[in-house]
Formats: C-alpha cells, sequence, structure tokens
C-alpha cells in the first residue's frame, strides 16, 4: 500500500515528538512497522523531519522548513498574529551565530569562487555587470509581479525600449534596478553595509515609485501591513531607527561573505526599514559581501517566487529561517553556476586580444605565411620592435602561440588568410 507522507507530516505537525508506533497506529494502521520505519527514515533523510531520543522513545518533528510548510497551510488570516519581535535581531551574534550551517557555507563558497586566478577586486564585477543588470533587474522586478520578460527587459536596458502595452511603472521598476546595480559596482570599493549605502540604494530603486517621494532613502515613519500575512511590524518610528542600527552594526561586521549575504536578506524585510521596496533593497544589498569577495552574484534568476515569499512568511511569522536558507542556497548553486560559464567567456587575454590587435594579427600572418611556424624570438624582436612595453611581450607572445595552434580552415579568416595557407605549417 502507498503511504501518504502528507498525512505523516501533517500527524507530526500536530504531535510534535511523535513515536513510530503512535504514527502507525493512528495514521496508517494496516501498515507494517518496517514500511513505516522506511517512509520516516526517508522523511529524516530528506530533511521533512528531525529525530529525538533513541530506541523505544525516539521522537518524529517536523524539520525547519517543514514546520514553516505546516504553518502556511492555515489560511493567514487564520493564523495567530505575529509582531516584531526584537528578540530575533538581538540573539544573532555576529560570527558566532549562524544561519547558514558550516558546511552549506563552504558548499556556496566552492560554486562561487573562480576556478581560475584571482582578480583585483571589483574586476569581476565590472566584467559581468552588463549581464547582472539584465538578469537582477528582471528577476528583482519579476518577483515584485512585473510582467517584463527577459527580453523586453534586456532591450530596455540596452537600448531604452519600453514594450507596448505595459504599465510605465514596470519600466521604472527595471530601471532603478539597473541604476541601484551601477551605483553598487562603481563604488563597490569603498560600499559597506552601512546606513548611507543602504539609503542610496533605496532611494534608486524607489525613485518615481512611492506615493511620497521625500520617504526615498529615508526610514519608515508610519506603520504597515504586509499582504496575505498575519505579521505587523513595528509601527514607531524610533524603535524602527534603533533596529535599523543594530541590524547594520551587526550585518557590518559579519566576516563569511554568505551569511552576511543572507542576514541581509532575512532583517531588511523583517524590520519593513523603509515605507516600501524593503525586498528589492535587500536583493540588491545581498550581492555587496558576494561581489567585494570576488565571489559569483546572487542573480535570483531561477529563484521560485512563492518559495521565496514562503519563506518571508516563515520568518515575519515564527522566526523561523529553514525555508528562506533551502531556497537561497538551491538558487546561488544555479546562478553561480551561469556566472563561472560566463566568467570563462571574459578571462582573456584582453591586452594582447584588444589593445595589441593589429599586432597580433600581423605576427600570426607572419608566422603563417613567411614562417611556417611559431617563432617566439621573432615575434619578440618584433615586439621591441613594434614599442610594445617590455612588461606586455611575454603575454602578447604566448597570446599569439595559442593562437597560431588554434588555426583551422574554419577560422583563419580572422587573419585575414585562407585554408591553403595552413598548407605545410609546423604546429610544433
Amino acid at each position: 500500500m502507498m503511504l501518504s507522507n502528507q498525512a505523516i507530516l501533517d500527524y507530526i505537525a500536530a504531535h510534535p515528538g511523535a513515536r513510530r508506533e503512535d504514527i502507525r497506529r493512528q495514521v496508517v494502521p494496516e501498515v507494517s512497522e518496517t514500511t513505516v520505519w522506511r517512509t520516516l527514515k526517508r522523511l529524516v533523510d530528506e530533511g521533512e523531519l528531525e529525530v529525538s531520543g533513541k530506541g523505544p522513545a525516539t521522537g518524529y518533528s517536523l524539520a525547519g522548513a517543514a514546520v514553516v510548510r505546516a504553518h502556511l497551510q492555515t489560511p493567514y488570516n487564520r493564523r495567530r498574529p505575529a509582531s516584531y519581535k526584537k528578540e530575533f535581531l538581538d540573539r544573532y551574534i555576529p560570527n558566532k551565530t549562524f544561519y547558514l550551517a558550516e558546511a552549506d557555507r563552504q558548499r556556496l563558497r566552492e560554486a562561487g569562487t573562480p576556478t581560475a586566478s584571482p582578480l583585483p577586486a571589483g574586476t569581476y564585477a565590472r566584467r559581468i555587470l552588463e549581464r547582472l543588470l539584465i538578469d537582477l533587474s528582471w528577476a528583482s522586478s519579476r518577483m515584485e509581479g512585473n510582467t517584463y520578460n527577459l527580453l523586453e527587459t534586456e532591450r530596455l536596458i540596452r537600448f531604452g525600449q519600453e514594450a507596448s502595452g505595459k504599465d510605465r511603472k514596470e519600466a521604472v521598476m527595471i530601471l532603478n534596478h539597473k541604476e541601484a546595480i551601477q551605483y553598487v559596482v562603481e563604488y563597490l570599493a569603498a560600499i559597506t553595509i552601512s546606513r548611507a549605502d543602504l539609503f542610496n540604494i533605496h532611494a534608486l530603486l524607489a525613485d518615481g515609485l512611492l506615493a511620497d517621494p521625500a520617504m526615498a532613502g529615508r526610514l519608515r515613519r508610519m506603520p504597515v501591513g504586509i499582504t496575505h500575512s498575519s505579521f505587523r511590524p513595528l509601527g514607531d518610528q524610533f524603535a524602527i531607527e534603533e533596529e535599523f542600527d543594530i541590524l547594520i552594526e551587526k550585518a557590518a561586521v559579519i566576516n563569511d561573505p554568505f551569511e552576511r549575504s543572507f542576514f541581509l536578506l532575512v532583517h531588511i524585510p523583517y524590520l519593513q526599514a523603509f515605507d516600501d521596496i524593503n525586498k528589492r533593497t535587500s536583493r540588491v544589498a545581498s550581492n555587496i559581501p558576494l561581489l567585494k569577495a570576488d565571489l559569483a552574484p546572487m542573480s535570483f534568476l531561477t529563484m521560485d517566487d512563492s518559495a521565496y515569499i514562503d519563506g518571508l512568511i516563515g520568518i515575519y511569522e515564527l522566526n523561523n529561517v529553514s525555508l528562506l536558507r533551502e531556497v537561497y542556497i538551491e538558487a546561488y548553486m544555479t546562478s553561480a553556476e551561469n556566472y563561472r560559464t560566463l566568467r570563462a567567456e571574459v578571462e582573456t587575454p584582453e591586452k594582447a586580444a584588444l589593445v595589441y590587435r593589429d599586432f597580433v594579427r600581423e605576427a600570426v600572418r607572419r608566422s603563417v605565411i613567411d614562417w611556417k611556424a611559431f617563432r617566439p624570438e621573432l615575434i619578440m624582436a618584433m615586439a621591441a620592435e613594434a614599442d610594445i612595453p617590455e612588461a606586455d611581450r611575454e603575454e602578447v607572445v604566448n597570446y599569439i602561440g595559442n593562437e597560431f595552434r588554434g588555426l583551422h580552415e574554419g577560422n583563419v579568416i580572422r587573419y585575414r588568410l585562407h585554408p591553403k595557407d595552413l598548407a605545410g605549417i609546423s604546429r610544433d
């Protein structure tokens, strides 16, 4: 007989610490103990359940993410009202408390760290800026209900072309993301998690989108509600100010870039520091520690929007980060792989390929037509005659050697050669 995992999870949600025999008797009395044990073991292995005790006293409870999912089965207007809890932020001790386990941080670091040699701080961010502008602007806007597709977003960002039939505010939302991301990348070396930087990011994202334009880049002064949630954020402006200062003070000293990134995703929306545009601010800000550490960014491109919102509600109403953590890790692994590929594409010897383009072309042509071989000593002499700086010559010669060895009939046109010119050349 097929067991219903959901029936078991529902029973355990109502009876935390339930023993295996109780679960079998109350949920699936017609199923053997062995089958129930295997099902429970699989749910533990999949992270849905946690185990406490041993032997006959073994009890089963919902794991973190499962707790949130079970909580969300109740319609929001029937869930117990939840208010902002100062202790949620207070009990977080930077570099001692961790929302991301060490194993998860290591896995994220391995995925996000480039395999090639390190680049100067900010170099990677500048190289992938155009792609990040499009990906993050589209994904973050999509998560707010924006109906632009990825291609329309690219046209808007690159060429300023608005999509027809769309609300103009949607274009403004996307272009505001572009401005905020450009700000982060342009000032990456100096930017920190500070009041000024978070205010600047919010002001850029909020431009033209708030009922009161003066509230762009300014902390909230009025109470707000959260759609489809029983959570009620802080309403007192002085308490908001105090909590915001604590938030940035803690975020600024978190050492691990992924922990800092995730901390911002959790606490900026939880505080609802601004009148609106809190989630967007947290998504852009969460990339600051990643880019400063020369790690792949979080584009949010493949993040499950509904799971993201459910994860936030788990934080709002339960102070439980488990579901959002699950969503964050899964989305980052995909984002890192996408940007690893992009990085490999941009990590070419740019100086040789661009600055010395004409010299490279002439040297490859002479290697094929005059010498029928790659002659590094002759090319080095050519480089000296062409006044190429001595510090660059070896790199240029090596680049020419790789180009020469990679020649074939399908790519010789790059050097204004014909396939027949390759006859008799030595590749050694």
